[in-house]
């Protein structure tokens, strides 16, 4: 990331994702039209994990066009991150978002900047709808454009009627302060963009654009409609029922101030998850870490890039999670420990936004959402829905998709950030428990030290689910087993009512065959909570959307809940667990 003041006049920010066959022409053509502007700018093209030949085309162009920063995200992590990527690369005073395809020509970027002088506004966006633009464009977008324009009209009041267009231009300032707020990185990014500005008192302004609309076939499809309505009333519930964006948040470490992190990464031996995640610690923004993996025996295989120099391989021999990290921790050189699962992998902001908390001294842990991956299985997508449900995960399904920033005593560790000075004054890890272990390391840092764990919803990092049914009611199984211990043992974070509610549910579900035999009067009452219970879960299978995974989400969550429910009891009445 660079940090450097503004020093010329505009940045061009183009996100491209599989642009490969026109993306050099439709680059040259910009920075033409940009050098007959007579003002400094350069363009900064941001490949978003394109599988075709964008980064290489984009590699030969940069040694003909001075102008062209090319960057590159190692996974296809949608459209608004990759634009906050370009923004935090980029030097201009004035930022343009420019889609790559050319739809609205880069010459209309003197329209927005003539309207950005003549309004004095902070922000101006082509609109589509403006009386002036010129549009030849299919009419099942006019019709879509039409629809979500009095949706969004209806929501949040903007001073403006089109939001989607594809050009807009900011003042640096501006992206500087809205940025940090986004969500949202692949649906409505441009709204919540725009309502965080106006929310935040920039005007806004519109402008008209020619559109000439180049696909044959537009990219959107039934289910890219229901994500942009479900994104948009999630900007509406964070706006108005949260106050998310009211919040105040502490700025990231200044480059030349911010702690060395050691990432601690514990893994059986290689394999195809520790490589993907190791591939994308590279391109963590952070200014300065290490990465420590934690085998069981020397790693000798694997490609040439495990060789950075950040990144060092420590064999522990075959010991559980809590062991490794111990070791790794006496190996690390970080100031704070960095905590991640092999079967994990962080976003570039990952560590930027996690440890700008560090920055207040009572602070000793902060903590992220683990994100299903797109990537994984149907039945691993399952698992991760499983768990985000409020019926499924219950308090904590916060831990599994971004949730509002919150303290909490308990967090996972396979996405967990540790001050050092703290985590060796509760001696680390209880290696005697696994899994558990971070639940017994949090209660240290919360009730022993008195300090505070933060949990940062945009400290993402994406962690693959065990597959339904097996994988993932075994890993129910384990947890459930040592909430219920925990819960007499370390009382303070783990007996508490929502830990013992399957287990109740379980107790009143098993009730009803005796009360058919002995106690028949009451069997109207049964039958009413099992029926209250089936229309419940088959409500929060709604939100699936396609009937096969609503299907398995169903019969997914009804075992996970029975399942929880009863080894939790078992491990409420268990003597001990062992190692």
């Amino acid at each position: 990331m660079r940090a450097q003041e503004p020093c010329i006049e505009l940045s061009v920010v183009m996100p491209a994702y599989n642009e490969g066959e026109r993306l050099a022409g439709n680059i040259t053509e910009t920075v033409k039209v940009l050098r007959g502007m007579g003002m400094s700018f350069e363009v900064v093209v941001v490949d978003d994990g394109s599988g075709d030949e964008t980064w290489r085309l984009l590699g030969e162009m940069r040694g003909r066009i001075p102008e062209l920063v090319a960057i590159r995200q190692g996974m296809n992590l949608g459209k608004g991150q990759a634009l906050k990527k370009g923004f935090w690369n980029s030097r201009g005073g004035l930022i343009a978002f420019l889609d790559a395809d050319l739809d609205v020509h880069p010459s209309q970027l003197k329209v927005l900047m003539d309207r950005m002088r003549d309004t004095e506004s902070h922000v101006v966006i082509g609109s589509k709808r403006h009386p002036q633009s010129v549009l030849r464009y299919p009419l099942y977008r006019k019709v879509l454009s039409t629809v979500y324009f009095w949706l969004v009209k209806s929501l949040f009041g903007l001073p403006i009627r089109d939001t989607q267009t594809g050009l807009k231009l900011f003042r640096r300032e501006v992206l500087a302060q809205v940025f940090p707020k986004v969500l949202i990185k692949k649906f409505a990014y441009d709204l919540e963009l725009l309502v965080i500005a106006h929310h935040f008192g920039f005007k806004v302004a519109e402008a008209p654009v020619k559109i000439d609309f180049k696909r044959r076939f537009g990219r959107i499809g039934l289910r890219t409609i229901l994500d942009i309505t479900w994104d948009t009333l999630a900007v509406f519930y964070r706006l108005t029922i949260l106050r998310y964006y009211d919040h105040k948040e502490w700025a990231p470490w200044p480059p030349d101030k911010a702690p060395l992190i050691s990432v601690l990464v514990p893994v059986k031996g290689w394999g195809t998850y520790l490589a993907q995640c190791l591939a994308q610690c590279q391109f963590l923004e952070y200014p300065c870490f290490e990465v420590i993996v934690l085998p069981d025996q020397e790693v000798k295989e694997g490609p040439e890039w495990v060789h950075d120099k950040r990144i060092r391989f420590v064999p522990t021999g075959p010991v559980n999670p809590g062991r490794k990290r111990d070791i790794g921790a006496r190996e690390a050189n970080g100031q704070i420990l960095a905590f991640l699962d092999s079967d994990a992998y962080p976003t570039p902001e990952w560590l930027t936004l996690a440890t700008r908390h560090f920055q207040n001294p009572l602070v000793a842990a902060v903590g992220g959402p683990g994100v299903t991956p797109e990537e994984d299985s149907l039945l691993q997508k399952v698992s991760g829905l499983i768990y985000e449900s409020p019926l499924g995960g219950g308090p904590a399904s916060f831990r599994y998709t971004p949730g509002t920033l919150r303290e909490v005593d308990d967090f996972p560790s396979c996405n967990l950030l540790v001050r050092r000075a703290d985590f060796e004054a509760v001696r680390g890890f209880n290696s005697d428990f696994w899994p558990g272990e971070d639940t017994v390391l949090c209660r240290d840092l919360v009730h022993r030290l008195s300090k505070k764990i933060v949990y940062e919803p945009k400290a993402v990092v994406f962690h693959h689910r065990r597959s339904l049914f097996r994988g993932h009611l075994s890993q129910v199984r384990q947890y459930a087993y040592h909430r219920g211990y925990f819960a007499k043992r370390f009382p303070e974070t783990s007996r508490k009512a929502a830990f013992f509610i399957p287990s109740l549910f379980v107790l009143f579900a098993a009730s009803g065959l005796f009360l058919a035999f002995l106690l028949p009067p009451l069997m109207p009452l049964w039958n009413a909570g099992i029926a209250i219970y089936l229309g419940a879960t088959v409500l929060a299978a709604v939100p699936t959307r396609r009937i096969k995974m609503g299907a398995l989400f169903w019969m997914g969550l009804v075992l996970t809940h029975f399942t929880y429910g009863i080894f939790f009891l078992i491990g409420l009445t268990a003597k001990g667990v062992t190692r």
